[in-house]
C-alpha cells in the first residue's frame, strides 16, 4: 500500500499584482506628500507652474494614500 501525497498549487498572480499596485500608489502618495511638505517650507518650489500648486497636489496625495492603504 502506497501513500500518495497531494500537491496543491495556488495561482496568486492577481494578489501579487494588487500588492504591486499598492506599493506603487504608496510611493506616489509619499512623493506627493514630500513635495507638499517642502512647498509649505519653500512656496517657490512649484517653479511657477500652476499644476504644481498646493491646492492641486493635495487631492493627488489624499487619493493616492487611500488607494495605497485600501488598495
Amino acid at each position: 500500500m502506497t501513500t500518495r501525497v497531494e500537491r496543491f498549487t495556488y495561482d496568486d498572480a492577481i494578489v501579487r499584482k494588487f500588492a504591486f499596485a499598492c506599493i506603487i500608489w504608496g510611493l506616489v502618495a509619499t512623493l506627493a506628500g514630500l513635495t507638499l511638505a517642502l512647498q509649505l517650507v519653500m512656496p517657490e518650489l512649484n517653479a511657477g507652474l500652476p499644476w504644481l500648486t498646493f491646492g492641486r497636489l493635495r487631492p493627488l496625495h489624499t487619493n493616492a494614500a487611500i488607494f495605497a492603504f485600501a488598495g
